[in-house]
């Protein structure tokens, strides 16, 4: 439970404000309208809150009167208030009440604006319990994500492979998102909850398993195990998130989600400088997520089964959702053929090009995705308050190509490109990826998500596969880049043509047979105020 209480001297009007609800970061109900003594109690009525309290004390200054007047001067009073909360949020908790400490000292727009900080629609106690243990999800996902992008250019060293034998293994550890699909048939048909449990299990597990692989053979098979768990539990935790999330918030959520991740991949990046100890030493990073099984428990424990897809529509089928699906999978077919190469080549290209060591490769990686990580968040509100296609279109084009100008220039131009291409192309995910929970009713959303999630790891795979023997055959990646740009160039563009502007309505409004199936009315009143 945090306290807060601070007593200050306030004219009329400034009391006036006090004694009003708030209505921002939480809605309050007046739970007295004062006891006599000048004692204001309000209560919670909304926000992300597990316990809520504000009480106002009002007492006329002794230089006033009665009623807090005095003769040639505006009245005045003096203020004691004490409000007093608990956060809805595990584990993060601690950091976002440093910013709720400010808002309730200086927060109250009083017509449900929220800080810059918080979600674009204020989030009730459930959406944000669950938003936060899907955030920490998403941090073990983002380091199991990263570990083979990261670690196989050192795997490679001690098994003594080239550039083409590593480009064969990322193509064959992004098939596993492939068998990912069979994962989500059953997420679709037994609950997303079940499928976040067992994919934390098998992705912690076959990581392990990795760090003792004995060849390059087996350090692919294990990897392509935890691929397919891994891409089961991201595309779980995105579609998770985004039914329990309202609308006008689904962009902001993927943010978050993303932002999460990126802590989970950086993870990985702080100790990459481990690598350099010994020819064997990036076995300790598959090991590392072990740490995590001490986690795992208790956010399984409290996580509930998304609410929508109790109520799902049960006659849905998939075949009405073959064309969203093509559509969107070739777009994300083109995006991967790009940044499965800038992904999985980037540290071999500054390892081999360029000459950096594993802690310069780290610190290069860190000084140019920390900022991106505020890039990400700020698209996420900007693509639910302005639109996703100027997002999606400016992170193509600008973002994209200062990706592609990285891949070109040496010394300081490769910081500032580097560091420039990942905070523009920052907003690809959330303007992006949330199409993936919009364009499909619940019933099959799983099944969706993670087949035009495939379609774009398998773009990856091949992008991998072609970088790794065009870099062979040409000797340089600048080129071979640069040529797969043309992929999500495309794509943008039929995105922006194609994909609709959905910020601001609810699932159930999009989906027909999800709003038939839920007799209550609209989800909006699920959320709270």
């Amino acid at each position: 439970m945090t306290r807060q209480v601070r007593t200050f001297e306030a004219d009329a009007d400034e009391v006036e404000r006090l004694l009003r609800p708030r209505d921002d970061i939480v809605l309050e109900m007046p739970a007295s309208d004062g006891d006599g003594d000048g004692r204001h109690h309000f209560g919670l009525a909304g926000g992300p809150f597990a316990s809520y309290s504000r009480l106002v004390q009002i007492t006329p200054d002794a230089a006033s009167g009665a009623d807090g007047t005095a003769l040639g001067t505006s009245a005045r009073f003096q203020v004691t208030e004490k409000v007093e909360w608990q956060l809805a949020v595990p584990w993060f908790g601690p950091a976002i009440n440093l910013a709720v400490r400010r808002a309730m000292r200086t927060g109250r727009s009083g017509d449900g604006t929220q800080p810059i900080w918080a979600p674009p629609r204020r989030l009730d106690a459930r959406a944000a319990t669950i938003m936060a243990m899907l955030a920490a999800a998403a941090m073990l996902s983002g380091y199991l994500a990263n570990a083979p992008s990261e670690l196989h250019t050192y795997a490679a060293d001690e098994f003594g492979v080239d550039q083409a034998a590593q480009g064969l293994l990322g193509a064959v550890v992004r098939i596993g998102t492939l068998f990912a699909i069979g994962v989500s048939v059953l997420a679709d048909r037994h609950g997303r909850r079940r499928i976040v449990a067992g994919a934390m299990a098998a992705g912690i597990g076959a990581a392990a398993l990795a760090a003792l692989a004995p060849n390059m053979v087996w350090l692919g098979a294990l990897l392509l195990v935890g691929r397919t768990a891994n891409a089961a539990l991201g595309a779980t935790i995105v579609v998770m998130a985004l039914e329990e999330i309202p609308a006008g918030c689904r962009a902001w959520c993927l943010s978050v989600l993303a932002m999460s991740a990126a802590l989970g991949a950086g993870v990985v990046v702080w100790l990459q400088p481990l690598s350099d100890l010994a020819p064997w030493a990036w076995r300790l990073l598959f090991a590392f997520p072990l740490v995590a099984l001490a986690a795992a428990r208790p956010l399984l424990r409290r996580l509930p089964e998304s609410r929508r897809f109790e109520r799902r529509g049960r006659d849905v089928t998939l075949g009405g959702s073959w064309r969203p699906i093509a559509v969107l999978g070739v777009i994300y077919f083109a995006f991967g053929l790009f940044l499965g190469p800038v992904d999985w080549f980037r540290n071999e290209y500054l390892r081999d090009e360029h000459g950096f060591s594993a802690s310069l490769v780290s610190l290069f990686v860190l000084g140019t995705a920390t900022p991106a990580g505020l890039a990400v968040y700020a698209a996420g509100r900007l693509a639910d308050s302005r639109g996703r296609r100027i997002i999606l279109g400016i992170a193509s084009v600008a973002g994209l190509g200062c990706l592609v100008a990285m891949f070109n220039v040496s010394g300081s131009l490769l910081w500032l490109a580097g560091l420039v291409g990942a905070m523009l192309s920052a907003g690809l995910l959330p303007s992006l990826g949330v199409y993936r929970g919009e364009l499909f009713p619940t019933a099959v959303r799983a099944r969706a998500a993670t087949l035009t999630g495939a379609m774009g790891v398998g773009g990856a795979a091949l992008g991998v596969l072609w970088a790794g023997r065009l870099r062979t055959a040409w000797g340089s990646f600048g080129d071979v880049i640069a040529l797969l740009w043309i992929g999500p160039l495309v794509a943008a563009g039929i995105a922006v043509v194609w994909l609709a502007e959905r910020s601001g309505r609810e699932l159930e409004e999009l989906h027909p047979a999800d709003a038939a199936a839920d007799p209550e009315g609209p989800w909006s009143q699920h959320f709270g105020p």
